[in-house]
């Protein structure tokens, strides 16, 4: 990347199978200007990214859609039309008849708009084109690209633009990867623009020249899932992706050994199972793992949402039309997730901090869940109000009216509990050797640590407030009614208790930070916005050429 400095770049394009090309015109002989063409190093380390539960789109297999749908469009979370207009008003039976991971796959036919790709503005039509063809090739049409897009361009375009077509390292590199330095605050702390950090190295210039600028080509790749099976299944199906990309860098002429995989929430889940000794199996092929978001040992929130729904704030217009098509209410949500091990696999594991399901009497705690197996426990109760969910909303297009039909339903979703139980065991505290992570430790963006229902109860004989009999049972938004002989009791969820990312905890986010070569301890976004967020997008580059330097 040595030699005089150009005027005329001419832009990579590619052919069917992913190969470099370039076009150019001839020019009459007094035209003096250069046409330079920019030649990827000829060693590949395919970057993949792997988005989060609902990020990827999903289609109905061959001759298995509902007679009753038009298409075959079973998850599309970029269209609004179709995810806050027609999904958000279906019932919890039809959710749960469309979302059913037995009669559904990856979608990777989704278009990728022009908008997406910030880089376009300065590259021709048919360039345009060409990329757009190349990045559907790479998966990108397959997830959900409204939040996982800005990520994909950020890497695409600065990870193979490390040198300006001057044949310098770019001003962002030099600047906001290289050059970024921690700032004093008013109390005289260090604040850093990545968070609290551990295992920070700064990247030598020479070293990023040498062992990452000259040496690699990073393509990007975006490996979508069905994530309504089970992280396991899933990460067997990503592990054969991983090593068709690197076949197919290999059959073109490439030197491709090893790739690095990029995570976003449950993906991360997924990405572990790629690399796990008794799964994926292909630890030896990736060369790192950069985790964000991760909920490593499940999320209180999961139990949350299948009580009362996603959560919005009532004056955020966007935050409503998504909860309305995540589910607004438990029986939405419930009617999903009870039938997806996915879903399950979120729920907070075995090494989860104990006692996180709480009931609050005055100030006072009359229980604490569990005491040491949540699936047990909690999970697999039928009958106690505080149980994960009302049995009768696991099949809501099923009459509930028999006891013998409630008894098959419950035990079929045991069966899906014991795969979640499994996956969990199995998974334990794996990671890849070579493990960075970032994860929101926001007191804006509160998420459920612990759980509790908070308890109002008056007698029965007293008048209810405001003179209103109250309905027993839950209401699948947040409020349980329950009776005994002496008391009428009302129970009420409570907000989120500790610093996250409005999802995942700090507890659960922080799990892989002990493994973790690297790890950013971060604040200033949300769970879903993560990687819109410049610092983590930058904190990603970074540990994205630091394992590259390293191999």
């Amino acid at each position: 990347m040595s030699g005089e400095k150009t005027k005329n770049v001419v832009h990579m394009t590619y052919d069917k199978d992913g190969y470099p090309t370039w076009h150019t015109e001839l020019s009459p002989e007094e035209n003096t200007t250069r046409a330079t063409c920019i030649v990827p190093p000829d060693t590949v380390i395919p970057v993949v990214f792997v988005p989060g539960i609902m990020g990827s789109n999903l289609k109905f297999k061959n001759n298995e859609r509902p007679k009753s749908l038009q298409n075959d469009i079973a998850w599309r979370p970029d269209s609004m039309k179709y995810t806050a207009w027609t999904f958000g008003n279906l019932s919890p039976a039809k959710r749960r008849e469309i979302l059913n991971p037995g009669i559904t796959e990856l979608d990777d036919s989704g278009e990728i708009p022009n908008s997406i790709i910030r880089f376009f503005k300065n590259v021709s039509p048919n360039v345009q084109t060409n990329w757009k063809s190349e990045f559907k090739r790479r998966g990108w049409g397959g997830i959900m690209l409204s939040s996982y897009g800005e990520i994909l361009c950020n890497l695409e375009w600065n990870l193979n633009r490390i040198y300006d077509q001057d044949c310098e390292v770019s001003s962002y590199w030099q600047k906001d990867i290289v050059g970024v330095k921690a700032t004093v605050d008013s109390d005289g702390k260090n604040q850093h623009p990545w968070g609290e950090m551990t295992g920070f190295e700064a990247l030598d210039m020479t070293d990023l020249k040498e062992k990452v600028g000259d040496k690699y080509w990073f393509p990007v790749h975006a490996a979508g899932y069905n994530w309504l099976c089970s992280n396991e299944e899933a990460g067997n199906k990503l592990a054969d992706k991983i090593k068709a990309y690197i076949k197919n860098y290999k059959d073109l002429g490439f030197d491709c050994e090893k790739a690095i995989i990029v995570t976003h929430s449950m993906g991360g889940l997924a990405a572990r199972a790629v690399c796990h000794p008794e799964m994926g199996k292909i630890a030896d092929i990736v060369a790192g793992v950069v985790h964000g978001e991760q909920p490593a040992i499940g999320a209180a929130a999961a139990y949350k949402r299948m009580h009362a729904g996603f959560e919005a704030r009532w004056w955020n217009i966007v935050e409503i039309l998504t909860a309305r098509a995540l589910g607004w209410s438990g029986r939405e949500v419930t009617a999903v997730l009870s039938n997806a091990p996915g879903g399950l696999e979120l729920l907070p594991t075995k090494r989860y901090p104990a006692g996180w399901l709480k009931i609050n009497n005055g100030g006072n705690s009359e229980m604490q869940l569990p005491e040491s197996d949540p699936y047990k426990e909690i999970y697999a109760e039928r009958d106690q109000w505080w149980r994960l969910m009302n049995p009768e909303w696991i099949e809501p297009q099923v009459p509930a009216a028999s006891a013998e039909g409630l008894e098959e339903i419950w035990n079929k979703y045991l069966k899906r509990l014991a795969v979640a139980e499994r996956f969990h065991d199995s998974l334990a505290d794996y990671y890849h050797p070579i493990t960075h992570t970032h994860y929101g430790a926001d007191e804006k963006h509160k998420a459920w640590t612990t759980f509790t229902w908070k308890k109002n109860r008056y007698a029965q004989q007293e008048e209810p407030p405001l003179g209103i009999p109250p309905p027993m049972g839950d209401n699948a938004l947040g409020t349980i009614r329950i009776e005994t002989a002496s008391e009428l009791a009302e129970y009420h969820m409570t907000p989120p208790d500790e610093n996250g990312d409005g999802t995942v905890p700090e507890v659960s986010g922080a799990d892989s930070a002990s493994k973790a070569k690297f790890a950013a301890k971060m604040t200033g976004y949300d769970h879903q916005g993560s990687y819109s967020h410049k610092a983590v997008k930058d904190v990603t580059i970074y540990s994205i050429a630091r394992i590259a330097k390293d191999i």
